[in-house]
C-alpha cells in the first residue's frame, strides 16, 4: 500500500496543510490554529478534529502525519499533540512533530546551510552550518524586541495608553486608534488585550497601525522600529560568528517580509552597516512542505514535488 503524507505548517495563528501522495499534492487546506505552548486542550482537540475530517477520504493509504509547529520546545509539547490525535483516530502509521523553525529552514533554503529570519506575529532566527544548528529568539511577545507583528502592535497600543494618560507627544496614536476603532478608552483597551484568547495574535492586529505611523515619519515609531531592526541585524551578526558563516545564504519569511515592502531594505542596510553581506535567497518551497522535506531529508531522500 502506498504512503500518503500529511504535511502541516502549524503557526501561532493559523495552519496550512498539504496532502501528498506519490509526490503530488492532492489537496491543500487552511485552518485557524495557535501556539502549542499556550493553546488549551479544548482548542487543540477542535483543531485536530477538523484536520482529521479534512483528510478522511485518504484512509485507503498508509498515512504519515508530519507537523512543524510553533511552540514545540520539548517532548511534552509535541507529545500532547500526538496524544490528542491518537485519541481521535488510529489512521496514522506515524506522527512526527518538529519545531517550526527547523521545517521552515529546510523549506526556505532547500536543505542548504544559511540563516532564516521568521518575522510574523512573532520572531525567530535560525541558522545551520553543516551539523551545527543555532536558534536565537523565539521567546514570544513578552520578551522579544526584534521585529514582529506582536512587538509592533504592543508598542502601538503602549503609545495609545501613554497618550491617554496625558502625554500629548502621543496624541497621534490616541486619534488614530479612535479613528480606526470608534472608541478610545483605557479600560476597554486593557480588557480587550488581557482577555484575548491569544494576546500575541491580538497585539499583532495593530502592527499595521504602527507601520503606518512609521511611514508617516512619527518619531516614536521611527525610533522603535529602527532600534528593533538594529537588534535583528546584531543578532544576525552574532549568528554568523557562532556558525562561522561568511556571506550566508539568507531568507526572510512571515508577515513583515510579505506585506511591508520597506522591511527587506531596512534589514539589508542595517546588516551592511555591521559588515554583513547577506546572500539573499528566494523562498525555495512553500512552508507547508517543510515537515515533509524534513522527513525526507532525515531519510536521505528528496524527490521533486509537483505543486
Amino acid at each position: 500500500m502506498k504512503i500518503t503524507y500529511i504535511s502541516i505548517d502549524w503557526g501561532g495563528t493559523h495552519l496550512k496543510g498539504a496532502i501528498i501522495k506519490e509526490n503530488i499534492i492532492k489537496k491543500e487546506f487552511n485552518l485557524p490554529a495557535g501556539n502549542l505552548k499556550i493553546i488549551s486542550d479544548e482548542e487543540l482537540l477542535n483543531i485536530c478534529k477538523q484536520i482529521i475530517d479534512l483528510i478522511k477520504n485518504y484512509n485507503e493509504s498508509n498515512i504519515i502525519m508530519l507537523i512543524g509547529a510553533a511552540g514545540v520546545s520539548n517532548d511534552i509539547t509535541s507529545n500532547r499533540l500526538i496524544k490528542i490525535i491518537n485519541s481521535l483516530t488510529n489512521s496514522f502509521e506515524k506522527i512526527i512533530v518538529y519545531p517550526d523553525y527547523l521545517c521552515n529552514h529546510v523549506a526556505l533554503l532547500n536543505g542548504n546551510d544559511g540563516i532564516i529570519s521568521i518575522n510574523g506575529t512573532g520572531s525567530i532566527l535560525f541558522g545551520v552550518n553543516e551539523a551545527k544548528m543555532i536558534r536565537q529568539g523565539g521567546w514570544g511577545y513578552v520578551f522579544d524586541e526584534t521585529p514582529s507583528g506582536g512587538y509592533f502592535g504592543k508598542k502601538y497600543l503602549e503609545a495609545v495608553l501613554i497618550g491617554l494618560d496625558g502625554d500629548y507627544k502621543y496624541s497621534y496614536y490616541v486619534n488614530d486608534f479612535k479613528l480606526n476603532n470608534g472608541f478610545v478608552n483605557r479600560e476597554e483597551i486593557l480588557n480587550q488585550v488581557y482577555f484575548a484568547s491569544s494576546i500575541q495574535q491580538y497585539l499583532g492586529n495593530y502592527a499595521i497601525n504602527f507601520i503606518n505611523a512609521y511611514n508617516k515619519k512619527d518619531n516614536y515609531a521611527i525610533k522603535t522600529i529602527n532600534d528593533s531592526v538594529e537588534l535583528l541585524s546584531k543578532s544576525i551578526l552574532d549568528l554568523t560568528i557562532k556558525l562561522n558563516l561568511s556571506n550566508p545564504k539568507f531568507c526572510g519569511s512571515g508577515g513583515l517580509w510579505d506585506n511591508w515592502i520597506d522591511f527587506k531594505p531596512l534589514v539589508d542596510n542595517s546588516c551592511k552597516n555591521r559588515g554583513i553581506k547577506l546572500d539573499w535567497q528566494e523562498k525555495t518551497n512553500p512552508l507547508t512542505l517543510g515537515p515533509f522535506l524534513c522527513y525526507k531529508y532525515q531519510h536521505c531522500f528528496i524527490q521533486q514535488i509537483n505543486t
